[in-house]
């Protein structure tokens, strides 16, 4: 197997991120693991820490002080896979959205593409537990995506695997934004490279224990900037 690094990014998941620790390992994949924690006050902190001395040479964990946004963990991820050189890098959420089989078959779509992402899109009924609202907001910021940039991707889920040996790491500098937009920032700039991006379906689950981190604030600042960067690659200003 190739070396892969699944990066699973924490911030108060103390509920959930051993119980998915155990899940992931069920799969028997020789994985590295690295937490990025953001500043957690509800002991996950101490979990994450217990996970690397049972096994210090799997397990790995950047650890900040303060939150920085869901987008600088990702990046900080990348990174520091970059860096390690993994040739693929797994990302996902530790909150049980993004259920744990689906890594197999992102695995078998990543042997022939650059980047692959979980989709809510390509099936219906993707994602059962979420409010009607939710669902709204959802849809619209795909079809935003869809209309601004032409792409039919799910360009918002954090659920992908990176072919490392294949994406050159500057696009990671053109991902100004810390927050939530990162996820379609990332896309569209490899969009725009020519990257092969491709999907596979999947159900989102609803959070089961601890609270959401998401923010009316960074909807509305995800908005903004993805006009911003519409304009941005519009007038050749991101490349």
């Amino acid at each position: 197997m190739k070396k892969t690094l699944l990066i699973l990014p924490t911030l108060n998941e103390v509920k959930n991120i051993q119980k998915l620790y155990i899940l992931i390992n069920k799969l028997k994949l020789d994985f590295t693991y690295l937490f990025i924690d953001h500043g957690s006050t509800d002991g996950t902190q101490e979990i994450i820490k217990k996970l690397k001395k049972k096994n210090p040479t799997k397990n790995f964990i950047i650890q900040k002080k303060i939150r920085e946004g869901i987008g600088k963990a990702h990046k900080d991820g990348l990174n520091w896979a970059y860096k390690k050189r993994y040739e693929l890098a797994i990302t996902m959420d530790t909150d049980f959205a993004h259920h744990p089989s689906y890594i197999l078959n992102l695995l078998n779509k990543a042997k022939n593409s650059d980047l692959v992402v979980g989709s809510r899109y390509l099936k219906k009924d993707s994602a059962p537990d979420w409010s009607l609202f939710r669902k709204f907001l959802s849809n619209g910021a795909h079809l935003f995506t869809f209309i601004l940039f032409g792409m039919n991707f799910d360009t918002t889920n954090s659920f992908r695997c990176y072919n490392l040996r294949n994406i050159d790491p500057s696009f990671l500098k053109k991902c100004i934004s810390n927050d939530y937009d990162f996820f379609f920032t990332s896309i569209a700039i490899l969009n725009l490279r020519d990257y092969k991006i491709s999907q596979i379906p999947m159900k989102i689950k609803g959070r089961v224990e601890g609270n959401s981190k998401m923010l009316f604030i960074h909807m509305l600042k995800s908005i903004v900037n993805m006009f911003i960067l519409f304009f941005k690659i519009k007038f050749r200003i991101v490349k």
